[in-house]
């Protein structure tokens, strides 16, 4: 279930988002946290913390447990800061020693003048193949992970890291809207006639922009709806900011864009994060620069096109996704061969952003729908 540990919301989502859906039952976990939530004032508090109990869990080689307190680390860590990169090797390398939910074989696949890293996790007899990808800031380990509560379905089950995400941004692949093409380039390269995809978070969009256009996917699954990357820094904007922060960037106001935003930026550390984190995604300087690149991810144009079976998952307190884009999402996919809708509330549990705190609810409608 969904825990409010701390005020801070994104804390709050975080701690749930690396602890609760794996760990809930958990000893080691839960006497961790009694220690860590007390530290947890800012982001720097935040990166010792978790670094702290990562050495301790690595130490007595609870892998699992150190490579989560790893990730957390990372999360705030500012991508000029060698910190980051550190923690982020230290994260895959405790994860890889403690992953053994299933036999897997990796892959590194040609991409540009780079590569996607792929792991695929191996299912006895199964006929069907399922892609999994995230979104703006998850990492492949991170879905590996997910898909314990998915076992056993009859898909052999794909995940990998696309451009602007997990290694594939470290070797300098930075994100792209037109998700098709690395969804092309995977289902090449495993010589693949047909697929269905999951994308997460971000990755919601991008899995609905990948059916547009790459027709030998047959259903795609949205965990959660994602209709528009500028949803994602207006949602707990005041509106009246969000409007006066576009009319500059619609009148190409560069200097008073940037001028206003990174004084935001200075007192609202999730808003810091956010562009922060955008502008490593998509290697733009400013944040002028990021929101006019944010204006390409969005569906408006491309629901007509989406013509294979979809799932929507949508969570009723998304701090990212405002729910009211539900409907517009539902109408805007004239054409698709079925719509498969599941709103999570309080009462159901699963309110979160991809159901954060309850996981195994969404997974559970994804068994359903596959």
């Amino acid at each position: 279930m969904f825990k409010q540990y701390v005020n801070d919301e994104q804390f709050n989502l975080q701690i749930n988002r690396f602890i609760n859906d794996y760990y809930q039952e958990d000893n080691r976990a839960q006497a961790d946290l009694e220690l860590m939530i007390p530290r947890l004032e800012d982001a720097n508090s935040w990166y010792e913390t978790w670094l702290d109990f990562a050495k301790k869990r690595e130490d007595s080689k609870d892998y699992d447990l150190a490579s989560v307190y790893y990730q957390a680390a990372e999360f705030y860590v500012a991508p000029t800061d060698p910190n980051k990169e550190k923690m982020y090797q230290k994260y895959r390398e405790t994860f890889y020693k403690g992953f053994n939910e299933f036999d897997y074989e990796s892959f590194q696949i040609p991409y540009e003048d780079s590569y996607l890293p792929a792991v695929k996790l191996l299912t006895p007899d199964a006929k069907k193949t399922l892609l999994v990808f995230g979104g703006y800031d998850s990492y492949m380990e991170e879905m590996l992970k997910m898909m314990k509560f998915i076992k056993g379905i009859d898909y052999n089950i794909i995940v990998f890291d696309g451009p602007g995400q997990g290694t594939a941004l470290k070797n300098g692949l930075k994100l792209i809207h037109n998700w098709e093409k690395p969804i092309s380039t995977v289902i090449d390269y495993f010589k693949l006639d047909r697929v269905s995809i999951l994308g997460a978070s971000w990755g919601g969009y991008l899995a609905m922009r990948a059916a547009a256009f790459e027709k030998r996917i047959d259903k795609v699954i949205a965990f959660d709806i994602f209709y528009s990357g500028l949803d994602a820094l207006k949602n707990r904007m005041p509106e009246e900011t969000y409007i006066g922060i576009m009319q500059l960037v619609d009148n190409n106001e560069v200097d008073k864009t940037n001028s206003l935003l990174e004084k935001m930026m200075a007192n609202n550390m999730d808003l810091s994060w956010k562009l922060t984190k955008g502008m490593e995604n998509t290697g733009e300087s400013t944040p002028f620069d990021l929101f006019k690149n944010f204006e390409k991810y969005t569906m408006h144009g491309i629901g007509p096109f989406i013509n294979q079976d979809v799932l929507l998952l949508a969570g009723q307190d998304d701090q990212y996704v405002p729910i009211s884009r539900l409907p517009q999402i539902q109408q805007e996919l004239s054409n698709a061969a079925s719509i498969t809708t599941k709103v999570f509330t309080k009462e159901t549990g699963g309110e979160q952003h991809c159901q954060a705190g309850h996981r195994e609810l969404a997974f559970n409608e994804m068994k359903k729908f596959l």
